[in-house]
């Protein structure tokens, strides 16, 4: 009946330790004659270590936050092609909360960054896709304060250092689908992350770093500044990364194709690994794992999912890491397909 508009209100807490307001809405036709979609967004979350009442307030994270995205449809290469823009900013409130960097557990942090992406869309249908692909390339900075100050952050505290969140980071994420026989879908996916710096006396962000492994819908994960990627077969094994990458191979199969309830089944092969520094970098060494799942759309639920990984490179018999037990993980997903 509408435009296409969008409307997002998504409230959540478990009480005292937990507690998160998000808000988006966008506007798909901004004026009314051109595909210009223009995206207003705000966040407004806090964390706490501690589920005590006296101990609350003692040891928190917390952002308030918010940003403006305009994207356009393009006619070249193809009209499958979306360049968008987006401004954001968050303010960051530690207190007693030691978890992005050893001498950084409180103050006050300023993240306003700029966002580009150029993205290209030609999947055939979003719940089963059978065909086409999807490519997205995305550079998002913020300004260089220490480049521009002159500035000598050597002797600088660290609140001083990170009182302006500082960083240029890159990702890269590509999916591809072909029809092999039937409905039989075969899937492969990839996805790159990098990060830099200005000044070396700042070194990387604390903020906005890579996390791996888990079921990517570790909420408080967002609150704190993490790209958060998924894998099935491991629980989380780097929360601090600067670079990542991740190769995915599925085949699909569908139990229902009823737009009410999409059903389908699938086996995965999964290769990911995340770095803390360049000079580690391998992109050879990765974690492997390998499992099944099923996927189940229900337009009162949106997607909801399980998968079981066997994760091979857990495999250590010097610390009785053998087994399905102990190798094993099962995967739960809610609302959105993580990363």
């Amino acid at each position: 009946m509408g435009d296409g508009q969008r409307l997002s209100l998504n409230y959540s807490s478990n009480g005292r330790t937990f507690s998160s307001l998000n808000f988006s809405f966008t506007e798909p036709w901004l004026g009314g004659r051109k595909p210009t979609a223009l995206t207003l967004s705000f966040v407004n979350s806090k964390f706490s270590r501690f589920y005590q009442s006296d101990l609350v307030d003692s040891s928190f994270v917390r952002i308030v936050g918010g940003g403006v995205t305009l994207s356009n449809r393009l006619k070249w290469p193809d009209d499958n092609f979306i360049f968008a823009v987006g401004a954001n900013y968050n303010y960051y409130h530690l207190k007693s909360y030691p978890l992005f960097v050893s001498d950084f557990s409180t103050g006050f942090s300023n993240n306003f960054n700029l966002k580009f992406t150029l993205s290209r869309y030609s999947v055939d249908q979003p719940l089963y896709p059978r065909s086409g692909s999807n490519f997205e390339l995305s550079f998002q900075l913020t300004p260089p304060y220490s480049l521009i100050g002159n500035k000598d952050f050597s002797d600088a505290s660290p609140a001083e250092r990170y009182k302006f969140i500082e960083y240029h980071k890159y990702r890269f994420k590509a999916e591809w689908y072909q029809r092999v026989v039937g409905n039989l879908v075969f899937k492969f996916a990839t996805k790159h992350g990098y990060m830099g710096y200005y000044s070396k006396n700042i070194g990387y962000s604390p903020f906005e770093r890579f996390q791996l492994g888990g079921d990517g819908i570790n909420g408080q994960n967002f609150l704190i500044g993490r790209d958060i990627i998924a894998q099935r077969g491991y629980e989380i094994y780097n929360d601090n990364a600067i670079i990542f990458n991740k190769y995915q191979l599925e085949l699909r199969y569908p139990l229902s194709l009823n737009p009410t309830s999409t059903i389908y089944g699938l086996a995965f092969i999964d290769a990911a690994n995340a770095w803390n520094s360049y000079k580690s970098f391998n992109p050879f060494k990765l974690n492997r794992s390998a499992g099944l799942g099923v996927r189940i759309f229900l337009p009162m639920f949106g997607l909801l999912g399980l998968d079981y990984g066997i994760g091979f490179d857990k495999y250590d018999p010097a610390n009785n890491m053998t087994g399905l037990k102990n190798l094993g993980k099962f995967t739960f997903m809610l609302g959105f397909e993580p990363e």
